[in-house]
C-alpha cells in the first residue's frame, strides 16, 4: 500500500531531502545544478512511500521568484501575467518500478488541493502523459510549447483558482 506525506522542507531530515532529490534527478527532467537548494526553498514536499518505506513518488509546491516566472511565461508566449501565478507545481516524479499506476495523478491531486485557492502553474515535457489528465485538476495549457534546452519541448500549464472552483471571473 502506498501512503503519502506532505512536509515543509524544514521538517525533513537531510536523508529525506536527499532521497527526494535522487528521485527527481532519476526522472531526468530537471537541471541537477542547485537542485538541493531549490528543494529546501520549496513550500511543501510530497512523498509517496510503500509500506516498507521505499520512496516511490515525489512532488512539490514552490513559490519561485517573479523573475523566474516571467522568464517561463515569456518563453511559452503566454498572455497571462506571471505575477498572477505565484505557486508552481513541480518535480512530480514516480520511480520507474511504480509508473503506470496513476501515482503522478495522485501527487498532482494532493498538491493542487493544498493550493486550491491559489493560481498555480506547472511546466512539463510536451509529451508527458500525466499532464494530459491534469485538466481534471483545472490545469490547462497556455501559450506555445518551447525548447527546454535539454532536447525536448516544454508546455506551460495554468490553473486559475477562480475558474477551477467555479467562482466568477471578472
Amino acid at each position: 500500500m502506498v501512503t503519502s506525506s506532505i512536509l515543509s522542507p524544514a521538517d525533513c531530515t537531510p536523508q529525506t531531502l536527499a532521497d527526494f532529490e535522487k528521485l527527481v534527478i532519476e526522472a531526468g527532467t530537471v537541471d541537477p545544478q542547485g537542485l538541493m537548494q531549490r528543494i529546501r526553498d520549496a513550500s511543501r514536499l510530497l512523498f509517496l512511500r510503500e509500506s516498507n518505506g521505499e520512496l516511490v513518488g515525489v512532488g512539490a509546491l514552490k513559490h519561485p521568484l517573479l523573475s523566474y516566472r516571467a522568464k517561463v511565461f515569456a518563453k511559452a508566449r503566454a498572455t497571462t501575467p506571471p505575477d498572477e501565478y505565484c505557486v508552481e507545481l513541480g518535480w512530480v516524479a514516480v520511480a520507474k518500478s511504480h509508473q503506470g499506476r496513476g501515482l503522478s495523478l495522485r501527487i498532482i491531486g494532493q498538491l493542487i488541493s493544498l493550493a486550491e485557492n491559489e493560481n498555480v502553474f506547472a511546466t512539463t515535457r510536451a509529451d508527458a502523459r500525466a499532464m494530459r489528465f491534469a485538466v481534471d485538476y483545472g490545469l490547462k495549457p497556455a501559450g506555445k510549447p518551447y525548447p527546454s534546452g535539454r532536447g525536448y519541448d516544454l508546455v506551460l500549464y495554468l490553473r486559475d483558482a477562480r475558474r477551477a472552483s467555479g467562482g466568477s471571473v471578472t
